[in-house]
């Protein structure tokens, strides 16, 4: 049965795929389930949960996971890294070479055999440095 529901192509599921892409700034489910909402106002949050990881298994969305307990949803499944901002939360691509995996010496990682190289960034956004310099010289 549930190889049936991650084949099927359900209206939510498409509201959600689309919701992820016109959001944009890798939202989290629960902004996800606000814009879905907008659309077909019957759909609950639980809902929104299991296609968020359906759309991940089937590769159509990646869950990017950092500092701190939330997931973020990204739209662009190729290879690349993030920032996040450690006082709004706000999740934002990083330009810079992924790192490939085929290119760490096992000393440098421990010796540890490397299945997946995830590298986040915490740092502050500009909108929150400019708010915290405000608040600075008041």
């Amino acid at each position: 049965m549930l190889e049936v529901e991650l084949r099927r192509n359900t209206r939510q599921k498409r509201v959600i795929l689309q919701s992820v892409e016109q959001l944009g700034c890798h939202p989290t489910a629960i902004q996800i389930f606000s814009a879905v909402r907008k659309v077909l106002p019957r759909t609950s949050l639980s809902t929104v949960y299991r296609n968020l990881g359906i759309l991940v298994d089937q590769g159509k969305i990646k869950a990017v996971k950092g500092t701190g307990t939330e997931i973020h949803y990204d739209h662009n499944t190729g290879e690349h890294n993030h920032i996040k901002c450690k006082v709004c939360g706000r999740v934002c691509d990083v330009n810079i070479e992924p790192v490939d995996i085929d290119t760490l010496n096992s000393e440098a990682v421990s010796n540890f055999v490397v299945l997946e190289v995830c590298m986040n960034i915490l740092g502050i956004c500009p909108e929150c440095a400019e708010q915290l310099e405000r608040e600075k010289t008041q």
